[in-house]
């Protein structure tokens, strides 16, 4: 289920808005998006954001759950 309001979930900056963007699984921290960006940015030749990250997140739960099932889709 995705929270409705991540402003109390929210680390902010001076230059940044929300790290969590609105309508993301529960499961998915600012620990979680700023791991992830800052493993993949350097694949990447333009900005990834944390929309960007919640993206990847998602889809590689995704592929591993079609990987790991035992019957295909």
């Amino acid at each position: 289920m995705a929270r409705r309001n991540r402003q109390s979930d929210c680390q902010t900056r001076d230059d940044a808005t929300c790290i969590v963007p609105a309508g993301s699984p529960d499961w998915i921290t600012p620990e979680l998006i700023e791991a992830t960006i800052r493993v993949w940015q350097p694949y990447y030749e333009a900005v990834l954001t944390p929309e960007d990250a919640v993206t990847m997140i998602i889809d590689v739960g995704r592929l591993f759950d079609a990987l790991s099932s035992r019957y295909p889709p």
